[in-house]
């Protein structure tokens, strides 16, 4: 996150001031949204009825956090073009993909979730598997989210990190449990909007600074200066393509099945709508991600190898070009960006919990026209705000198995929806959704294990692992 250590005691009080009007801004339009939700439909998709415009934002809100900015100028400034493949570029293009195949499709199936679609096709035992890999794994992406906007309010306003993060937390909560679907639409929205504008000065001044006035040649000068090799993609052998295979794919494929995009798709106002607003989100990602890889090449010509392994590229640039108004304003924006994350990921998560955990032992059914389950789904955005502090506090350690949770929906869960969605069946199929699920999770956990042998990565292993599961489990199927 980035440090504002450099901000003088005005400048933090200014900073300190605006986060709390800003945050008790949305948190009154999260209350506002809650006097149209009165069913569980309203709550978790907004009874279907979201705009394209809103859609989009709310869209790419969620999925451009504060992480892609840093971690993508960070990445850029040290490795060049081969360590960006995963943000902005696969990332970007999964938004795309998912519009123009699989969007309208998930819409026309009228699921909230994606376990929704699983017990429709493959029955209850898939749809719970599916909800056991997703949930862990978002726990830990939003107890991320909550850490970083712990660490940036420790560094501001001298608040302890413990104390700054249930801070942190408790803003998601106050603006997602009242209006849920919508409040988060519309303050995702807002907040997308005031980070894109912090970007956006930040990538001006720079330019213009680097160009003498001349934003263009400060954008050729950049480029022009760039070290040899980093703006190139090099495959010197078998291994190394796989690799990059395997990540092209975890971005590309592995956030397609994810609750968060999905739930998106299920709240917008008709199937072409959820079309759209994919494509649009993936090719504005796509543009604005160019933002932070010039940035952070930026950095690679101003200080050249001078920025050590703690130093952020990103708040080296904005320290050395932005007024303290300015930077008070990038703040401001990355704040908001891991606010809008860990916003609309608890909501999605909250919905798992709410349709598929709690109403089962309630024994309700899953009309998501009733009004009886609000206080479930509620209740469920509590829980899991909590197991996310849980995360949160664990320190940065457990964040390295992010990356990891992230690859098990991958190989556990694309095949199984790209069946469910491409191959109908008029009566529930239960063994080529589970063995797809579970052939794809043993075969990346022993392609995790023996990976330095084999020297192939363990994501394809799981994938080509599940596909050959479904397979045979769906010409089993045809010969009963």
């Amino acid at each position: 996150m980035i440090e504002v250590n450099d901000l003088s005691l005005f400048g933090k009080i200014v900073l300190g001031s605006t986060l709390l009007l800003f945050v008790g801004g949305l948190a009154i339009v999260g209350r506002l949204a809650a006097r149209r939700v009165e069913s569980e439909a309203e709550y978790l998709v907004a009874d279907r009825q979201v705009p394209l415009w809103l859609c989009v934002l709310a869209l790419l809100a969620t999925w451009f956090g504060s992480s892609s900015v840093i971690e993508s100028s960070t990445k850029m400034y040290r490795g060049g073009l081969g360590e960006v493949l995963l943000d902005p570029i696969a990332c970007g293009a999964t938004l795309i993909l998912t519009g123009i195949f699989f969007a309208e499709r998930f819409w026309k199936t009228q699921a909230a979730t994606v376990a929704d679609l699983f017990r429709q096709r493959f029955g209850s035992t898939a749809e719970q598997l599916s909800c056991a890999i997703q949930v862990p794994s978002f726990f830990l992406w939003i107890g991320s989210q909550f850490l970083a906007m712990g660490q940036l309010l420790e560094s501001a306003l001298g608040i302890p990190l413990d104390l700054s993060i249930l801070l942190s937390a408790a803003v998601a909560w106050a603006i997602i449990v009242a209006g849920g679907m919508w409040a988060v639409t519309w303050a995702n929205s807002i907040m997308i909007l005031v980070s894109i504008a912090s970007v956006l000065v930040l990538f001006g001044v720079t330019t213009f600074r680097i160009g003498d006035g001349d934003p263009f040649a400060g954008w050729s000068r950049v480029i022009d200066a760039a070290p040899k090799g980093h703006l190139r993609l090099d495959v010197p052998s078998v291994e190394k393509g796989l690799a990059i295979l395997s990540v092209l794919l975890i971005g590309l494929l592995g956030n397609v099945p994810g609750q968060d995009l999905q739930q998106r798709v299920a709240s917008a106002n008709s199937a072409k709508t959820a079309r759209w607003m994919c494509v649009v989100a993936g090719v504005l990602y796509l543009l604005f991600g160019l933002i932070p890889l010039y940035l952070g090449l930026a950095a690679r010509w101003r200080f050249g190898d001078g920025l050590s392994e703690s130093e952020l590229p990103l708040n080296a640039i904005a320290t050395e070009y932005l007024s303290e108004p300015l930077q008070i304003l990038l703040i401001v924006g990355m704040f908001s960006l891991s606010l809008a994350v860990a916003a609309g990921s608890t909501l999605s998560q909250a919905s798992i919990v709410s349709r598929h955990w709690l109403k089962p032992l309630r024994g309700l059914g899953r009309d998501l026209a009733s009004g009886e389950s609000l206080w479930g789904a509620r209740a469920s955005v509590g829980l899991v705000v909590a197991g996310s502090l849980a995360v949160a506090f664990s320190g940065e350690s457990i964040m390295e198995l992010l990356e990891l949770s992230l690859v098990l929906v991958l190989v556990s869960l694309f095949v199984p929806m790209v069946i469910a969605l491409f191959f109908p069946s008029p009566q529930p199929c239960p063994s080529v959704g589970n063995s797809a699920m579970i052939a794809g999770f043993i075969a990346w956990l022993l392609g995790f294990v023996f990976e330095s042998r084999s020297g192939i990565p363990a994501s394809l292993i799981g994938l080509t692992a599940s596909v050959l599961a479904a397979w045979v489990a769906m010409q089993s199927a045809r010969r009963r």
